[in-house]
């Protein structure tokens, strides 16, 4: 049996990476490249790199400053289409300004903290420091996704299994490092080696990040298409011609405002607040990567049946109520927290397979530089606002707590509340209105699969209870004779 299910799976992994044509390589490619970046991000994000902040004196405050930082820098992605225009072949150029990225991000920010030492000072260091590798980025990166998009599969059932691959792998990938780096981690809590420890990681990261970027120059480069003649301000006009790709930047802007409502927020209460060990919330990554192996196959059913769009919405009315648990998580209730990230990372697995695709879905092929630089800039404008309400939220009672209804909950709690009704609203949406979201031959491809469904029930016509009954009965007289 598991025999035909490892050569089911093989054929279904080489159908998608393989070495027959560029396309294909490029998958292999960005594949390869996935499995990096997965490794090198669990040190310089989340519980790491909130850690890392820690460990320099910066408050949860401090921490909402520095996320947000980035949001702002990328503004200047409207400059990519009049930028990237200049470069007949940008390989070369879109490698070197992600290594000047990352040589600020990581290794420059963790230099800084040795030659500054007032917490305050830091702070505006690392906005700095961060606010130039990312306006400097900013121009390129939206170069990485017109390269790399041309390698995702035409047909809508290879592209669910292109994208579902990609995450079972770089899940997987992240877990095991979560899993070893967590646990070398906690072994040395309380001692300076920790915060060594951490800062090895980070440069570790960097030489994964250099590794990277030299994989992705193997990748093929189709000629982009010539945007010179394109003006500032169509890069915010030329996405309102087309309806359906407009809609999805809407869901898209919304979504990014309400996940970064406490971004990096809930990592610092975590781990400060509810004194949680790294050990344990990295147990909680593990933990999305053994549903995402046991519900990948069913979430890819519920997407095929109910489309991209509805799949999304579905999954944010599942995850409503687990931020009404969170918001009443104290440290007299911390058994809250593991039931409730499993139900998380259920709804996550279908969250994170249908938005991966959201983007592409109406994406116009002309002018597609500057509509994903629209994408990019609204998208983190409104990640923007989320931080900033968020940290505004969170900064009413900072470090300290206040009463309400009998618990004593910190302001950042607050953000679940927030999340909660946002996300209501958001899956009532999605499930009631998808077809306005929604590619025309997505929805015919839907309507056909519904109706040949249909059409299956009624050849089978209705079910016999009678009929049934008697069979069980006749079972069971059977064992009890053979008895």
């Amino acid at each position: 049996m598991w025999k035909s299910q490892v050569q089911a799976f093989m054929l279904s992994f080489t159908d998608i990476f393989n070495t027959r044509d560029d396309d294909a390589k490029g998958r292999v490619i960005n594949l390869g490249c996935t499995l990096l970046a997965a490794f090198y991000n669990v040190f310089i994000t989340g519980i790491f790199y909130t850690g890392f902040l820690s460990m320099y004196g910066i408050s949860i405050t401090g921490a909402g400053i520095v996320t947000f930082i980035p949001y702002i820098a990328n503004i200047f992605t409207i400059f990519s289409s009049r930028v990237l225009s200049r470069f007949r072949k940008r390989k070369p150029i879109l490698v070197a300004s992600k290594i000047f990225f990352y040589f600020m991000y990581i290794v420059a920010t963790t230099i800084m903290p040795q030659l500054v030492q007032d917490p305050g000072a830091r702070l505006v260091w690392f906005c700095i420091i961060l606010f130039i590798g990312y306006a400097v980025y900013a121009p390129f990166s939206p170069g990485f996704t017109v390269w790399f998009y041309r390698f995702y599969p035409a047909e809508n059932h290879r592209r669910t299994r292109y994208i579902q691959l990609c995450q079972i792998f770089s899940s997987i990938m992240s877990t095991i490092i979560l899993l070893f780096s967590g646990l070398l981690t906690d072994a040395v809590a309380g001692s300076p080696m920790q915060d060594q420890l951490i800062i090895w990681f980070r440069y570790g990261a960097f030489v994964l990040v250099v590794v990277e970027t030299m994989i992705q120059l193997r990748a093929k480069e189709y000629p982009a298409a010539d945007d010179s003649g394109l003006k500032l301000k169509e890069v915010f006009t030329l996405p309102f011609k087309y309806r359906k790709f407009l809609l999805c930047m809407a869901f898209m802007f919304t979504w990014n405002y309400v996940g970064n409502l406490n971004n990096g927020l809930w990592s610092y209460h975590l781990l400060n607040h509810m004194n949680f060990s790294y050990t344990l919330i990295n147990a909680m990554s593990v933990a999305y990567t053994v549903i995402l192996l046991m519900t990948s196959g069913i979430w890819g059913k519920v997407l095929r049946r109910y489309s991209w769009i509805k799949t999304f919405g579905i999954a944010c009315l599942i995850f409503v109520p687990t931020e009404f648990f969170f918001f009443m998580m104290t440290t007299g209730s911390s058994w809250i927290y593991v039931p409730n990230s499993l139900i998380q990372n259920l709804c996550s697995v279908g969250l994170n397979l249908a938005y991966a695709n959201i983007l592409y879905m109406n994406l116009p092929e002309e002018n597609s530089t500057a509509h994903i630089a629209f994408y990019t800039i609204g998208c983190n404008v409104f990640a923007f606002l989320g931080l900033l309400t968020g940290t505004a939220v969170s900064s009413i009672t900072g470090d300290s707590t206040i009463p309400f209804l009998g618990m004593d909950v910190y302001a950042v709690q607050f953000t679940t509340l927030m999340r909660g009704v946002a996300l209501f609203t958001i899956g009532m949406i999605l499930v009631k209105k998808w077809r306005l979201f929604t590619r025309d031959e997505d929805i015919e491809e839907i309507e056909r699969d519904t109706e040949a469904r249909r059409n299956m029930a009624k050849l089978r016509g209705p079910v016999d209870m009678k009929y049934v009954m008697a069979q069980v009965k006749q079972k069971a007289l059977s064992i009890r004779h053979r008895a």
